[in-house]
């Protein structure tokens, strides 16, 4: 689960959308479902799992203004040593990457 492993690109296009930005907050696909609900005005999309990418939204908050949590965590078995870094935005856990610790 290296970072390019789990790395995604998501590009947003119409004018909903900021134009020219680069958002850096995590996402992932299962956001989509509940930003074009959202966009579409229809409710329900907070039974989903996903968010609202309202960051990258024309009328949403900078996306510099958007609090991430991101946290590593260590696993140990035997001689065996792992780390994971989570990010998290609004309650939603993001997997970014894993590595081996040696």
């Amino acid at each position: 689960m290296s970072p390019w492993n789990v790395r995604n690109t998501f590009v947003a296009w119409g004018v909903d959308f900021k134009k020219r930005a680069t958002v850096r907050t995590p996402v992932g696909n299962v956001d989509v479902a509940p930003t074009i609900l959202d966009l579409l005005g229809i409710t329900g999309g907070s039974a989903l799992d996903g968010r609202v990418l309202a960051e990258a939204l024309e009328d949403g908050p900078d996306a510099e203004q958007i609090a991430v949590d991101i946290r590593a965590h260590t696993v140990e078995a035997g001689d065996y040593r792992a780390a994971i870094q989570v990010s998290e935005v609004d309650g939603h856990r993001y997997l970014d990457k894993s590595w081996r610790i040696r």
